[in-house]
């Protein structure tokens, strides 16, 4: 056997004790998949795939910390997230998305920039009366108490994921008012629309969009009438300016049944569906989520392995 056969011989031998002696380790990496940029307002899908077992796996985005559920599918180790940036509240440009990974002992996080990109949303400049804009001060405490139970609600982060894609419409009414509008009212600009509006007349059945626990109804200053429902992950839906409620705190929904009946309970110039998305915090346009899917929204991911051998 010539010189160059024997080094090829001893190489391959040597390549073959090394994948015995380490059978897994090259193979012990999992996989992430994030979008480089998404629009303001806009809600994205991650996921993280992983053949070697996943004990944990939890995301930091905007100051909230979720943990994700994990499942094993086609012996694979899965877990999704459902977020988003809430447009008038998270500036735009580079923003790190921190997502720890743990698997029998190791701990391992990697960090991924995410592009918030601005989006041009509508703007109407309306004159009204000061009665319609101020709140006398006779319900300022009332407003308050109810601010605290909603911020409540919508911190909830429950880690089993009911929530999946596409989104149910709550009621089959155009859209009259979309998410992000922004309202100059008196010369005074307001908060973006954190959700959208459906026309719907008075006693229209509303559909909840997903499933999930009921975890707050109420009557309210602002919003009249409401249902929230967790789907898990941070991910919350909630209804408003409901004419009657059918269910109650603690029940479960499933997508697709009704829950209430449309009105124009609160602050409400006339009958119409009040629909919001929170999602772990952040109240994001719902709108794609009618028609996206879970693999039409990764398809615009990018993908990072990350190594999950060895070591805390």
């Amino acid at each position: 056997m010539g010189l160059s056969a024997r080094v090829r011989s001893a190489a391959g031998i040597l390549l073959a004790l090394l994948v015995f002696l380490v059978p897994g380790e090259a193979m012990a990496r999992a996989n992430v998949q994030y979008p480089s940029s998404v629009g303001a307002g806009n809600p994205f899908v991650i996921r993280v795939t992983s053949s070697p077992p996943l004990t944990g796996v939890s995301v930091e985005w905007q100051g909230r910390s979720v943990p994700l559920d994990v499942a094993v599918w086609n012996n694979h180790y899965i877990a999704l997230g459902l977020f988003g940036t809430q447009t008038g509240k998270v500036k735009t440009g580079s923003h790190v998305m921190k997502i720890t990974l743990q698997s029998n002992g190791t701990r391992r996080q990697v960090s991924c920039s995410i592009r918030v990109t601005p989006v041009k949303y509508q703007e109407d400049h309306l004159t009204l009366p000061e009665s319609m804009v101020t709140p006398p001060a006779n319900v300022l405490a009332r407003i308050a108490e109810e601010r605290k139970a909603v911020g409540k609600a919508l911190s909830t982060i429950t880690l089993s994921r009911e929530w999946g894609l596409p989104l149910a419409r709550p009621v089959d009414g155009i859209v009259t008012s979309p998410y992000g509008r922004r309202r100059i009212l008196n010369k005074k600009p307001r908060s973006p629309h954190g959700g959208m509006d459906f026309r719907a007349a008075t006693g229209t059945p509303v559909r909840a969009a997903l499933p999930g626990r009921v975890i707050l109804t109420g009557d309210h200053y602002y919003a009249g009438k409401s249902v929230y429902v967790d789907s898990g992950g941070g991910a919350i839906s909630h209804y408003f300016h409901l004419d009657s409620i059918a269910v109650k705190e603690g029940d479960r929904v499933n997508r697709g049944a009704v829950i209430a009946k449309s009105g124009m309970t609160g602050r409400s110039t006339g009958p119409h569906l009040h629909f919001g998305l929170s999602l772990s915090g952040q109240m994001v346009n719902p709108e794609p989520l009618f028609e996206g899917t879970i693999a039409g929204m990764l398809e615009k991911t990018v993908s990072r392995g990350v190594s999950i051998t060895g070591g805390k």
